[in-house]
Order: C-alpha cells, then sequence, then structure tokens
C-alpha cells in the first residue's frame, strides 16, 4: 500500500529532532577531516546532526591538502575557512569536530588566543594527545583503536577502542557522544533518518584524492536498475562542475540506486555507484587520482573489470567477527588482506597482470603499503551486458548484507568507483546506538 506523501512527511517530521524551546541557538559546525581524509568522512555524522535539528547551512566540511607533509597552509587555510564561516553565518563562534591529522591542524590553530576565541567547543577524534585543553577551549577527545592510551588533560575523555580509526568518527556510538557535549543534551536519534524520497537533494564536490583540489567536468545523474546496474532513461541530471568541482543541490529519487559519471576531455569516464540517498547529503566526493597517482598501479585491459570499493568504517577479515566483500559471490577480504590493524577503507580490485587469473589471499602492492588502502588480485571477466554484484556483509549483530549491481565494463575504457554506507541502519531496523 502506497503512503499517501503528506501523511509520510508528517510521520517523519514526528521523529525528527526539534529544537527545543529556550534552548542556546545552534552554533555552526566545521568538520576538519585527517590524512588522505575528506568530507567523505563526514556525510553520516552531518545527516545525524541535520536529523537532530541542526539546518544544513550550519555543516561545513574544511578540506586541505594531504599530500603536503606540513600543516602550516592547512592551519592558515582553515583560519581563512572559520572566518568566512562566521561572517556567512553572522555567528561569533564555531565548534570544530576534527578527525586524525586534522587534530594536529586544530592544535596549531588553537595554540593562537585570537584563533582559539573563535571556537566555542572542540571534538579531538582519535588523534593527538595533549597536557591540556588546546587554546584553554572546552574539549571532548574521543579515542579509537589507532590511539587506545590518548589522553587531553582536562578534557573529558571517551575511550571507544573497539571502534577503527575511521569508524570511531562516522559512527552512531561517536557521533552520541559529540551532539552531547556539543548540545549538553542526549541526541533524540542517532540514526540517519530518511527523508520523504522526493525532498532528497545531494550535492558535493569532484576532487582529485588526496589533494582535494576541485575538478572540473561534465557530470551526469543516472538513475539505475537496483538489480543490473542498468541506467533507466535518460540522464536525471547533466551539468557542469564548478572551478571547485562543485556540483547540486540535484533533487534524486531517495529510494532509488543512482550513478555518477565524472567525464573529462582525454581522460576514461570515471562511473560512481551508491546505495541510495535516503536522506539529503551535501558532502558526496567523487574522487579521483591524477595522472601519477595511486590508481596507475591498476592494471587496465579490455579483458577484465576494475572496481574501487570504499566505505568509510574499517574492513576488518582476521576477526571472529569479520566484514566480507563479495564479487559475484567471491569474498575478497582474507585475513592479509585487511587485518584490522591495517585500518583498511578502500579496496582496490583488479585483475593483476592481466593474466585471467585471481590469487586469492595476497594484498598487491604498493597498495599494502599505503594507509588505510589494500589491493586484491580479482579476475572480473567483461562481458557485454553482463553485472557485477559487490556485496558486503558487515561485522557487528544485525549488519546484515549490501549489494550494489554495477554494469561490467573493460577496465581499460572505464574507472569505476563503489560506495558503501559506513552505517548499518537505515532509518529503521538493525543496531541502534545508546546515548552515553
Amino acid at each position: 500500500m502506497k503512503v499517501p506523501l503528506l501523511a509520510l512527511v508528517v510521520a517523519l517530521a514526528s521523529t525528527v529532532a526539534a529544537v527545543p524551546a529556550g534552548a542556546e541557538p545552534l552554533t555552526p559546525i566545521v568538520f576538519v577531516h585527517g590524512q588522505q581524509g575528506s568530507a567523505q568522512q563526514w556525510q553520516s555524522n552531518a545527516k545525524r546532526f541535520s536529523g537532530n535539528g541542526y539546518p544544513d547551512a550550519l555543516l561545513h566540511a574544511y578540506e586541505y591538502d594531504t599530500s603536503i607533509p606540513t600543516n602550516d597552509r592547512a592551519v592558515a587555510d582553515l583560519e581563512a575557512f572559520i572566518a568566512a564561516v562566521r561572517a556567512r553565518m553572522r555567528a561569533a563562534k564555531v565548534d570544530v569536530i576534527a578527525h586524525s591529522r586534522g587534530t594536529t591542524v586544530m592544535h596549531s590553530y588553537l595554540s593562537s588566543p585570537e584563533r582559539a576565541a573563535s571556537v566555542r567547543k572542540y571534538v579531538n577524534v582519535d588523534g593527538r594527545s595533549s597536557a591540556a585543553p588546546p587554546g584553554g577551549v572546552p574539549t571532548l577527545a574521543l579515542w579509537g583503536s589507532l590511539q587506545p592510551n590518548g589522553s587531553i588533560g582536562g578534557a573529558t575523555n571517551v575511550h571507544l577502542t573497539t571502534l577503527g580509526h575511521t569508524e570511531t568518527t562516522t559512527s552512531a556510538d561517536g557521533f552520541a557522544h559529540m551532539h552531547r557535549f556539543l548540545r549538553g543534551r542526549p541526541a533524540l536519534t542517532t540514526r540517519v533518518l530518511p527523508e520523504p524520497p522526493g525532498l532528497v537533494r545531494i550535492a558535493g564536490r569532484a576532487t582529485y584524492y588526496p589533494q582535494n583540489e576541485g575538478l572540473a567536468g561534465l557530470l551526469q545523474v543516472w538513475e539505475l536498475d537496483p538489480l543490473t546496474g542498468a541506467r533507466r532513461g535518460e540522464p536525471r541530471h547533466s551539468a557542469r562542475t564548478g572551478a571547485d568541482g562543485s556540483f547540486g543541490p540535484l533533487p534524486v529519487n531517495g529510494r532509488a540506486h543512482h550513478e555518477l559519471v565524472v567525464l573529462r576531455e582525454g581522460q576514461v569516464p570515471h562511473h560512481f555507484y551508491f546505495e541510495p540517498f535516503e536522506r539529503s547529503d551535501r558532502f558526496v566526493r567523487l574522487q579521483v587520482s591524477r595522472p601519477g597517482g595511486i590508481t596507475d598501479h591498476i592494471d587496465r585491459c579490455p579483458t577484465h573489470s576494475a572496481l574501487t570499493v570504499i566505505r568509510n568504517r574499517e574492513w576488518w577479515s582476521d576477526q571472529p567477527d569479520s566484514d566480507r566483500l563479495e564479487l559475484n559471490g567471491v569474498n575478497v577480504l582474507t585475513a592479509d588482506v585487511s587485518p584490522r590493524l591495517r585500518q583498511v577503507i578502500a579496496a582496490f580490485a583488479f585483475d593483476d597482470n592481466c593474466d585471467l587469473a585471481s590469487t586469492p589471499g595476497a594484498a598487491l602492492p604498493p597498495f599494502a603499503a599505503l594507509p588505510f588502502l589494500t589491493g586484491v588480485d580479482a579476475y572480473l571477466p567483461t562481458r557485454p551486458e553482463g553485472t557485477i554484484r559487490v556485496t558486503q556483509t558487515a561485522r557487528g549483530t544485525g549488519g546484515g548484507s549490501r549489494t550494489i549491481a554495477v554494469p561490467n565494463r573493460p577496465s581499460d575504457a572505464h574507472a569505476v568507483t563503489v560506495q558503501f554506507k559506513d552505517y548499518l541502519d537505515v532509518g529503521t531496523g538493525g543496531p541502534r546506538a545508546t546515548s552515553p
């Protein structure tokens, strides 16, 4: 039975956290990512803040070039970014949530009393320790499995050492602590609440990885058959990205699977496949590698397909309760490919040496030597009109399996990225985090 749109809107509105009468006005939030990161690491928690009464206009992601080994430029650009947010929002101060290397950037930023005066509260996620809250700013420090003994003197320190390094900042558990610290009360929900499918909008940037430099090109958005990944009809959108790679907001069907493809002169099309966008998302990132970058190490031939699979929650394959990542029914996550200690969030799957054979269990160089990445030798033969079913089975109670179907395209003519959500629940059902 179809639910009338008005009834659906009313039902959802009753579950979304409203700002209580007389509550302190909301402060803009600035998210600062870590090494090789981007706004992508903040997609889920931005949606959770949105579902707890934060307008999207108050949520801002600062991005910087982590291929630069020093932080002077990152700190200077962050100063300008925060000043611009304060001016645009007419806010005296901002709240900042930083992760990993981003915490080092923030400690340097807050070392200046003038800059520290612009920050109301600070959340330090699985990154730098210190003897006192940086800049004297009230601080919450969350520590995951990469920094299990981390501590900031005088701060509220919470150790979530069962979580992966990236998972600490993307998880519902992490969000519950962040919200309570920033708002002084528990979140009414730690779930990503769906919106009526006709109200969902997506926006973001096409960028070079890991520089976070904007990529100009033509963006197409297609709605897909969820079983085959085949396109349905004409593109829903076709538009040029801005000089900074920006696009949107673009309306999409919140219940449908979508392909976003970036077309650039002289380069192969880069196709991005997602689970349904059940809630508006302003932090979508379409990341490609420059010539000479990491994807140059992918062997590309007309005989096989190559995939990059991303999830901003670590793939663990050496635990009693492990993740599975299946390509057409074959699990490619073995103990050596994505052990817990490697904190893998992206897997590159391709036919190594184009030899028409798979070598399961071996993590390919140079991916195996780089943080957060792994590579697997998986021969996915090219078949006209064929489909590759990419299935994840997530660790954790109630994790369940999800599948994204993508067309079977030759790797010498197409680049393909598949992104799974990093949370297990979708609105209703699935495990639920509890507030601290």
